[in-house]
C-alpha cells in the first residue's frame, strides 16, 4: 500500500510540473470548442418585459436565440432576443414551410439588450468551416463591434455574425455560444 501511494504522491508532482501556471481546465482564447447543444426551443419572450423594441424586464432563466446587433462598444454586446424552434418541435408549431433549415424563428415578440461583456463567463465563436471557438466577452464586444480578431485567432479566422444561444442565469446573460447555420 505504501509503494503504491508513493507513487500516485510522484505522478501528481511530474503532472503538475508538466502544466502551464494557468491551471487544468484553463481556456484560451481560440482554443477549439464544442459545438453547443441545441434544445428543441429556447425560452419563448414575454411581451411583459419587452418595451418597444427593447427588453426592459429581467428574463427569467434559460437559453434564448439571439442575433448580434450594431449596437455594440469595447464592454458591450448588442443582441436581438427572440425565441427559436428545431427539428420536429419547430414542424409541428410553426409548419414545415417555416422551418426550412431544421428550424424557425418566432419573431414576435422580441427584443433587443446589451450584455455587459465581462458578464460572460462562457463565450464560443464559430467559423464559416463550421468549427467553434473558445473566446471571452471582450473578445466577443471586439469581433462583434466590426475589430479584428487578436493576434491568437487561427490563421483566416474572420467573425461571421451567426446567430447565438443565450443563457440567462440569475437575470444575468452569463453565456453566449454562437451556433453555425446555413
Amino acid at each position: 500500500m505504501r509503494r503504491r501511494a508513493w507513487f500516485v504522491v510522484a505522478a501528481a508532482v511530474a503532472l503538475s510540473a508538466c502544466g502551464s501556471d494557468a491551471g487544468p481546465g484553463t481556456v484560451h482564447l481560440y482554443d477549439r470548442a464544442p459545438v453547443p447543444a441545441v434544445p428543441d426551443r429556447t425560452m419563448a419572450i414575454d411581451v411583459g418585459v419587452v418595451n418597444g423594441n427593447a427588453i426592459t424586464g429581467r428574463l427569467p432563466d434559460g437559453v434564448y436565440w439571439a442575433l448580434p446587433t450594431a449596437d455594440n462598444d469595447a464592454e458591450h454586446i448588442g443582441f436581438d432576443v427572440s425565441q427559436a424552434l428545431f427539428g420536429p418541435t419547430c414542424s409541428s408549431q410553426l409548419g414545415a414551410d417555416e422551418c426550412p433549415n431544421d428550424y424557425g424563428v418566432v419573431d414576435d415578440p422580441h427584443g433587443t439588450i446589451t450584455v455587459a461583456a465581462t458578464d460572460l463567463e462562457v463565450v464560443s465563436v464559430v467559423s464559416e468551416d463550421q468549427q467553434n471557438y473558445a473566446v471571452d466577452g471582450p473578445e466577443l464586444a471586439a469581433l462583434a463591434g466590426g475589430k479584428a480578431p487578436s493576434a491568437t485567432a487561427p490563421e483566416g479566422f474572420a467573425y461571421v455574425p451567426f446567430p447565438f444561444l443565450l443563457t440567462v442565469s440569475n437575470g444575468t446573460v452569463t453565456e453566449a455560444r454562437q451556433i453555425w447555420v446555413p
